[in-house]
């Protein structure tokens, strides 16, 4: 080969070589510079949420809340604006789907992540859009409990009513675990709902039954795994509740919710709302409430009868 050739050859092969070394180093400056900004983004939302979950006017909470995730989600787009190439924000939900692809992780399994990620979908996009406005509201020893649905529908070939939540403050803990394959993502989260409780007033205020149930239907400790921006220290979950017999005309409703610290210590959320029953909550006149018992109680107690109908199942 002509010496002159050979020169131009291997001068262009090491200015194709230095070029392709300086894009991939610039290509890695841009990825660090925007994994440290959303880590900003999501450093300052955990500094301003706990806040938020201090107050217990429910107008307040709610005007409170709706300016947070303004925010939060304005820092969000800007910073996707900033970084476009940096934009996708579902790993986690793609991650699992590949494990599925592979066969890592069977049908059944992977239907209830379809599940649990249809969930968290739903509460993102009303987060982001700012349409997220619990109906019911409570704050306990700085965490906050919003049921933000609560209506009549059909579960399990049947009319049920349907309760849906964010409990917000439950404590985490994040390792990441390398190995050959790469990095794992571990969250382990403290959230025990032990507790939920209905009591059922007739129209002269006494207590006409009560019903209780422990975990909800459906629970999702780690939304994040699913949705890798859904704001931090977020448990959301479901609870399927029989229909409430025709003689109730007014609810008072308990959640006692309790997480861990880091040091183990226990802490206690007790969350309470009185509620007017709607009909369509409630079975027709003359129907039976199914799997109840019966007991008598005296006048002290302000109450004719006890009734505990049958527990839901406990959420997966």
């Amino acid at each position: 080969m002509n010496p002159v050739v050979r020169l131009l050859l291997l001068i262009v092969t090491a200015v194709a070589i230095g070029g392709f070394g300086v894009h991939e180093y610039q290509t890695r400056r841009t990825e660090d510079a925007a994994k440290l900004d959303l880590l900003r983004v999501q450093r300052d939302f955990d500094e301003r949420a706990p806040a938020a979950r201090e107050i217990a006017s429910p107008a307040d909470y709610a005007d409170e809340v709706r300016g947070l995730f303004k925010w939060y989600f304005g820092a969000v787009r800007d910073h996707d604006n900033h970084f476009p190439d940096q934009r996708g924000h579902d790993r986690g939900w793609k991650d699992i789907v590949h494990k599925h692809e592979v066969n890592a992780i069977k049908p059944p399994e992977f239907e209830e992540f379809s599940k649990n990620h249809a969930m968290v979908e739903e509460v993102y996009k009303l987060l982001e859009s700012g349409r997220f406005d619990p109906i019911y509201s409570a704050a306990s020893t700085g965490q906050h409990f919003d049921i933000w649905r609560a209506e009549r529908d059909q579960h399990e070939g049947k009319p049920m009513i349907r309760f849906d939540f964010v409990w917000w403050g439950p404590q985490r803990k994040i390792d990441m675990d390398k190995s050959d394959s790469g990095t794992t993502r571990r969250v382990e989260v403290a959230a025990v709902i032990s507790g939920i409780s209905f009591s059922l007033l007739d129209d002269k205020g006494k207590v006409w039954g009560e019903m209780n149930g422990g975990e909800p239907n459906a629970k999702v400790p780690d939304p994040d795994r699913y949705m890798d921006l859904f704001p931090s220290n977020a448990v959301i979950g479901t609870y399927w509740i029989d229909l409430f017999p025709h003689e109730a005309q007014k609810l008072n409703l308990t959640v006692n919710a309790t997480t861990r610290t880091v040091q183990g210590h226990e802490l206690g959320g007790k969350f309470d709302w009185s509620i007017p029953l709607k009909d369509d909550w409630k079975l027709a006149e003359g129907q039976k409430w199914e799997g109840a018992t019966e007991e008598v109680r005296d006048d002290d107690e302000n109450a004719k009868a006890e009734a505990t109908p049958r527990k839901g199942r406990k959420g997966k």
